[in-house]
């Protein structure tokens, strides 16, 4: 089975995303806005949702699935039970998806929370879990440079 397609990094691009939270000057339109976000993720197909995919530490219950490119590009999908999370997921997905896994290991995906101005408005259970799937990233582009 393959994960479905999503327009995250290519047709809805992090500078996109910039640009609709700089035009909400409040929290609460930027809250909207990360929600809109998470409407134009796909639903993580059954079978992905697997303990091996599920990251552990996340507030909500938070699936990371990932394939890799002939070309050795990676296409992820996110799963949460929770809008905002999948809303903010849209954010990290942004940045990783087509992404090498040279440039992915080089990546800090957490650092454009603080760049939106989003960082000090997580909990940190939220926080947590955004590191969690930050470092399942960066672990799976660790391990396919081991590949190599």
């Amino acid at each position: 089975m393959q994960l479905p397609t999503h327009p995250f990094g290519t047709d809805i691009t992090l500078e996109d995303i910039a640009e609709r939270l700089q035009k909400s000057p409040h929290w609460e339109d930027r809250y909207r806005e990360i929600i809109r976000l998470s409407r134009q993720m796909p639903a993580l197909p059954e079978a992905f949702r697997t303990s091996e995919n599920e990251i552990f530490g996340c507030e909500n219950r938070v699936w990371v699935a990932y394939e890799r490119t002939e070309q050795g590009q990676f296409h992820f999908v996110f799963e949460s039970e929770s809008r905002i999370v999948k809303g903010l997921l849209a954010v990290i997905l942004s940045q990783c998806e087509g992404e090498s896994a040279q440039a992915l290991a080089d990546k800090d995906l957490l650092a454009v929370f603080n760049d939106l101005g989003l960082a000090h408005h997580l909990s940190a259970t939220r926080h947590s879990g955004l590191a969690a799937v930050a470092q399942a990233i960066n672990n799976a582009a660790r391990a396919a440079l081991d590949c190599r």
